[in-house]
């Protein structure tokens, strides 16, 4: 006791008293602090909660099973034939074969008053009764031309149809009495050297 009280007078003697006492006090508080939590209840545990665990699937029934619909698989493929590749000519390989138009069977039924027709490919010629028909490439029914600048056209440079040559027509349908003529609003000539590409 003797020698802290003695150290103490030193302390103060040089001017150090406040972190001695600091020191001190701070052991005492701590001290009494830990009796303090020594005899204080100690707080029950947070519980934790149930976590559902997932269990395995049951064991269906033979007669769940049967009621499910069944999954067949699928049909084979039938076999399609793949024609084979035309001949190429070694000469020309890059030449275009000749275009043949499709042609129809059987007269085919009027068309309908106002339609128009564009670009349709064919020759001037006349009917068994002379009229002037302007004769399709694609097989249809022949259409007697009437009266305008383009039939007038088509006359002086056929020479009424005596030479042969090959048009592009655009035009009017008209119908009467179930039949259709046509009035020429475009004609283009298709010249020999077009005729070959």
């Amino acid at each position: 006791m003797r020698q802290a009280a003695g150290a103490m007078a030193a302390l103060l003697a040089m001017g150090m008293v406040w972190p001695v006492v600091a020191a001190v006090g701070g052991g005492a508080a701590d001290s009494a602090q830990a009796s303090e939590s020594a005899e204080a209840p100690v707080a029950a545990p947070v519980p934790i909660p149930e976590v559902a665990i997932p269990s395995m699937p049951a064991a269906k029934s033979a007669e769940a099973e049967a009621s499910e619909p069944v999954i067949t698989p699928p049909p084979p493929v039938p076999e399609v034939e793949i024609p084979a590749i035309p001949p190429v000519d070694p000469k020309y390989p890059f030449k275009q074969s000749v275009y043949k138009p499709p042609v129809k069977k059987g007269p085919a039924p009027p068309l309908e008053e106002g339609k128009r027709i564009f670009d349709r490919e064919g020759r001037f010629d006349h009917d068994a009764e002379g009229n002037p028909v302007f004769v399709f490439d694609s097989g249809d029914t022949p259409m007697r031309l009437l009266e305008s600048r383009w039939r007038e056209y088509l006359e002086s440079v056929t020479d009424e149809g005596q030479k042969h040559a090959r048009w592009r027509i655009s035009g009017i349908v008209t119908l009467y009495y179930h039949h259709n003529y046509l009035l020429p609003t475009k004609v283009v000539r298709i010249l020999p050297e077009e005729e070959g590409l």
